[in-house]
């Protein structure tokens, strides 16, 4: 009796000493509500990533699938994943181990890598091992390409920090957490998205999750350039704008600029911040998709060097038209998503971004539309070599929350980030800000703040968003002329005649009237870009529309828009050139069969007639379809069509051409210039 009860006085001091240390180790806080690690935002960009000292950390990863998000310090009973417990003596409980654990490749997004996480939508650990000697003298730096959607680091065991946005490039400096000998890199994405996020959790292409572009380890001098401007003033052909960014430096540290080809050689002197900010006086030849002429420029300091190969042109509008170094120039465009041909996943690499940009130049284009957010670093390093211009785009899509100031956030990050890794990529002449997004106050306000970060970092690219338009009104008279044209065809059946002369009775419209439609985009926000974006999609979506409010069969709408199509008008009330930045139709690569949708042949139909209705809308100075080729999307399930792919592509996702492919081609060579 006397050992039993000793026994229980000792477990009794052992669970008190337990509630004693947790009470003392997190003051207020319980054991099981401890407080939350600090996760630091991430530093300020590092530019000129190519010609820094570089580690490269792609290739073979670990990864462990996280559902629950039990893997977090603040969310684990055992400290969390980061601490990278190990067995000892085999007695230890340890529920994970990363050494064992499935491994993918980096760049990759895990879900195009493992078919079981084909629609996971949440957190995955990524797990690297890596030996290091790093230098006293230097720092180094953890630089991400692009990370889907969330982002937390942590190295040997510390966290870092974190990012909210995916696609653009971040970095973190971490010389206090790396050592001398091995170094355990652990990264959790979770690639979800909900209302606040950007983009929303309603989108039209594929979650790719996790580390989708390279990972380096960069080293720099104490003191460094952050990032370097170099780009023609608007209107202007021989002054350039030069701005430098040092960190860590003295004031009136010298940083001198070197064009060898020029033989232009200039220094100068930082102010007290680390900024330079100068106009230099050059002539270079200018670039253009039949020039795409390249500098080597190499800036130093007395302890740092950047370089590049950079190209310089202006890119303007007067009134309705766009000019290029001072020429007038259309768009012959492409839109396209990050995929590469034949193979799952996102494009990240060089080679993915030639194959694309080669197909596409197939179709005799000068200018890409990367939709609908930004893209690997590769695609602008290309485009300017291949002489393709770029439409750049952040994923503000459809009905994100306006109102939320995190989301704001996310999206200035995303569009700030953007332009300092590209803002000298000649290539790049369309910044864009949002597709398809509906009226609103709140949305006017938030893409305000977004035109005002692009007037703060780059005035030497023109600024657009593919609008909506048509309103009610419009549509009512879009209905009345197809009542119209459906009257007077013969071929219409007199059920649906019945249908048509009550519609335009009850507008008190007779069948003789003429009528044209038209469209005029009047989004408040075209008051502020450069450029009247439009996506619209006659001969695809409106007609089914239609069909369920008037009850007619959606073929009969079909065949009737077809026989308007090429009258209708695209106006804006600005003084600005309109730029069709989508229309198309979807269509299985194989299927052949005129009468049905889905078909090679009914794509061709849309395209030919869209291409003619183009030719008649003299404001009209650009156009991209949509889109290159077929790619992942989850609203798009139909069985042995879609097969969660958006068809609508003119290449399949193997690059297959449709025969669509030809029309467009055609086109660009003999009618659009």
């Amino acid at each position: 009796m006397k050992m039993s009860l000793k026994k229980y006085k000792i477990f009794g001091l052992l669970a008190l000493s337990f509630f004693l240390v947790a009470e003392d180790s997190s003051d207020t806080e319980s054991f099981f509500n401890r407080p939350q690690p600090v996760y630091q935002d991430a530093d300020p960009l590092l530019g000129w990533i190519d010609s820094r000292k570089l580690t490269s950390l792609n290739g073979v990863w670990s990864y462990i699938v996280d559902p629950m998000n039990n893997g977090l310090p603040e969310t684990s009973f055992f400290g969390g994943f980061p601490q990278n417990k190990t067995q000892i003596t085999g007695m230890e409980l340890i529920e994970y181990n990363f050494e064992s654990a499935s491994k993918l490749n980096i760049p990759g997004a895990w879900n195009a890598q493992d078919e079981r996480l084909f629609f996971y939508q949440g957190p995955v650990w990524l797990y690297k091992k890596i030996n290091l000697s790093p230098s006293v003298d230097n720092l180094t730096h953890i630089y991400f390409e692009g990370s889907n959607f969330r982002t937390k680091v942590f190295i040997n065991g510390q966290v870092v920090g974190e990012f909210k946005g995916g696609y653009v490039p971040f970095n973190f400096e971490i010389t206090e957490y790396i050592k001398e000998g091995e170094n355990i890199i652990l990264v959790q994405t979770d690639n979800s998205l909900d209302s606040t996020t950007v983009p929303t959790n309603k989108t039209d292409w594929w979650p790719w999750g996790g580390l989708i572009g390279d990972v380096y380890l960069v080293e720099t001098p104490k003191a460094f350039i952050q990032n370097a401007y170099l780009q023609l003033k608007q209107n202007k052909k021989n002054e350039i704008t030069f701005k430098l960014k040092l960190v860590n430096s003295k004031r009136n540290t010298k940083v001198s600029i070197e064009i060898p080809e020029l033989n232009f050689k200039r220094s100068f002197y930082a102010d007290q911040q680390g900024m330079v900010k100068k106009t230099i006086k050059l002539d270079p030849q200018l670039w253009s998709p039949s020039n795409p002429k390249l500098y080597e420029v190499n800036i130093s300091t007395s302890n740092d060097f950047i370089s590049d190969r950079i190209g310089f042109r202006h890119i303007y509008t007067e009134g309705k038209k766009i000019f290029l170094n001072g020429n007038p120039i259309k768009f012959k465009g492409i839109s396209m998503h990050a995929e590469p041909i034949g193979e799952a996943g996102p494009a990240f690499s060089k080679k993915h971004f030639q194959d694309l940009l080669r197909t596409s130049k197939d179709l005799n284009v000068n200018f890409v539309r990367a939709a609908h957010y930004p893209y690997s670093r590769h695609l602008a390093k290309v485009a300017d070599e291949m002489g393709l211009l770029l439409w750049e785009e952040v994923p503000v899509y459809w009905n994100i929350d306006w109102s939320n100031p995190e989301t704001l956030n996310i999206a200035n990050n995303q569009i700030s980030r953007l332009i300092e890794r590209d803002w000298n990529r000649s290539s790049v002449g369309v910044w864009s800000i949002a597709n398809e997004t509906p009226f609103s106050d709140e949305r006017m306000e938030f893409l305000k703040n977004l035109l005002e970060t692009i007037e703060l970092k780059d005035q030497s690219r023109l600024t657009t968003a593919a609008l909506l338009s048509g309103n009610e009104e419009q549509f009512k008279l879009l209905v009345l002329v197809l009542a119209i044209q459906g009257i007077n065809s013969e071929w219409v059946s007199s059920k649906e005649k019945f249908i048509f002369k009550s519609i335009l009775s009850q507008a008190n419209v007779t069948a003789e009237a003429k009528l044209n439609f038209s469209i005029s985009i009047d989004d408040p926000l075209g008051e502020l870009v450069d450029i009247i974006s439009y996506n619209e999609y006659f001969g695809w979506y409106y007609t089914t529309f239609l069909a369920e409010q008037i009850q007619i069969k959606e073929g009969t709408l079909r065949r009737l828009m077809f026989e308007i199509i090429e009258d209708i008008q695209i106006t804006s009330p600005y003084n600005k050139p309109i730029h069709l930045s989508e229309f198309g139709a979807g269509a299985k690569f194989g299927i052949k069969d005129s009468n049905k949708i889905w078909s090679e042949q009914y794509q061709v139909k849309v395209y030919n007639h869209q291409l003619r209705m183009i030719l008649n809308n003299p404001q009209i100075q650009g156009i991209t379809p949509w889109i290159l080729k077929d790619f992942r999307a989850m609203l798009r399930p139909l069985p042995g069509i879609q097969d969660f792919y958006n068809r609508k592509g003119l290449i399949d996702e193997n690059g297959n051409r449709k025969e669509a492919f030809k029309i467009l081609q055609k086109f660009y060579e003999e009618n659009w210039d």
